[in-house]
């Protein structure tokens, strides 16, 4: 049992740190995804990722990559410790009950994924909520200047509460979920299957310990595949939480986005943002997850 706790507990403290640590890196790419996400197509103001961070330094200044950033500092130790105690006690679960074989397989890491992603969603949601809501403002403030501007990421939190309840912060938990959680599923079922091929070609077991640079190229890998699937679901729900309940509602649920999307901008709607999409989750992932594997590495005989 004492085993068990300590386990836990280096999920814990190594999860949230790998997650805070690659959030604060990669968040202007995110502000650049987000905002490029919603707007229609035809419309856009941004060529790419790189010219779209161009653009709001020239325009608005450095501090707006960052917007939102304080409500990702808060969420992510939260989240990411959920997460990563949601996967690994998940394949051990499967271990423990069916064996080291189905415990290793790509069902069991698809499907620890998605409990990893739903347990760290009850944090994600919110987050991404007031995040996205900041990183948008300068687009739809232009759309409803009568909309109340957020002054930061706890005013809009509150803001939201104010007008919208609690139910305003779980907008788009659905979807974010069915977006999410195959994306995390996928994302590790080919982490995974990275991890066992670059074991066997170094002659290794498969979990023995991998030097950085491998753990950094397989999670972008995985990172970059994951993403670049589950674009189309991004955008939808991107498009539903960016959605005030104060204002008309353009989208009313997932169907009802991808019909408005596909008959309005048509297919190429949903692959929008999706380069700022790969370019913010796989360096991302693949930072998040070699930091968690190294200080799970050198921590595991101490925690």
């Amino acid at each position: 049992m004492e085993d068990k706790k300590e386990s836990s507990l280096l999920y814990i403290l190594t999860g949230a740190t790998s997650g805070l640590l690659a959030d604060s890196i990669m968040h202007p790419i995110d502000t650049v995804r987000a905002r490029v996400q919603i707007e229609k197509v035809g419309k856009s103001q941004y060529k790419g990722t790189f010219n779209g961070v161009n653009h709001i330094l020239k325009n608005e200044g450095v501090s707006y990559l960052y917007k939102g950033f304080p409500i990702v500092a808060t969420a992510t130790v939260p989240a990411h410790a959920l997460y990563f105690l949601g996967y690994e006690y998940s394949k051990q679960w499967v271990t423990n009950r069916y064996g080291k074989k189905w415990g290793d397989s790509t069902i069991t890491h698809f499907s620890a994924g998605f409990v990893a992603d739903a347990l760290g969603s009850l944090i994600w949601v919110p987050m991404d909520i007031i995040k996205q809501r900041l990183q948008v403002q300068t687009n739809t403030q232009k759309l409803n200047p009568n909309q109340t501007y957020y002054k930061g990421s706890f005013h809009a939190g509150k803001v939201i509460l104010q007008e919208e309840g609690i139910r305003g912060l779980y907008r788009g938990f659905w979807p974010a979920l069915a977006t999410y959680g195959p994306f995390v599923g996928i994302y590790f079922s080919v982490y995974e299957k990275c991890k066992s091929t670059i074991s066997s070609l170094l002659s290794k077991e498969k979990d023995e310990y991998l030097p950085i640079p491998y753990q950094l190229g397989s999670g972008f890998f995985a990172g970059a595949f994951a993403a670049a699937v589950t674009c189309p679901l991004d955008v939808i729900k991107t498009r539903i939480q960016v959605q005030r309940t104060t204002e008309k509602q353009i989208y009313s649920g997932m169907w009802d986005s991808f019909k408005t999307i596909l008959k309005e901008e048509g297919p190429k709607a949903f692959v929008k943002g999706m380069g700022a999409r790969i370019w913010w989750i796989a360096p991302g992932n693949a930072l998040t997850i070699a930091s968690y594997e190294q200080l799970k590495y050198l921590f595991k005989d101490l925690i």
